[in-house]
């Protein structure tokens, strides 16, 4: 097996032998959509319904265009499963950044001797610009028969 980005090789292919064995989706609800990797309309894994999800089918939709499910067909379910892992973890990583920028801005200000209560709105815009830094690599979560 080839290696991906970031050393995902080895977490690919026992996910991937999970698949071959019917480990993870035995269990999970099956549906025809398009596939989030390939983009090819299969049957597979859909993602769970989520804010975001919500958000961009809802967005669709006010745009006119047609709805279509997402999903992971069996052959590109072992790879998102890793991606999901980073943006989870990216999502973490950023919500310290978020709590460490409010805490800088108002410690500094107060270290100064003045605590402007205006600075309050700054420090929440900044902190909901870095809380949305990790959504452009988004990427849902799917169904899968082991609870993940």
């Amino acid at each position: 097996m080839k290696k991906h980005r970031r050393g995902f090789s080895q977490k690919c292919s026992t996910l991937h032998s999970d698949v071959k064995k019917g480990k993870m989706t035995s269990g999970s609800p099956r549906e025809k959509g398009v596939c989030i990797l390939c983009g090819g309309e299969k049957e597979g894994v859909p993602a769970q319904k989520d804010a975001a999800i919500s958000f961009f089918r809802s967005f669709r939709k006010l745009l006119g265009m047609e709805e279509k499910h997402t999903i992971a067909c069996n052959a590109c379910l072992p790879l998102c499963l890793p991606k999901r892992a980073v943006f989870e973890k990216s999502l973490s990583r950023h919500r310290l950044y978020a709590m460490g920028f409010v805490f800088f801005l108002l410690a500094g200000s107060a270290a100064f001797g003045s605590f402007p209560l205006w600075l309050l709105l700054p420090a929440a815009i900044g902190a909901a610009i870095i809380l949305l830094l990790p959504f452009g690599r988004y990427f849902p979560a799917f169904k899968t028969s082991d609870g993940k």
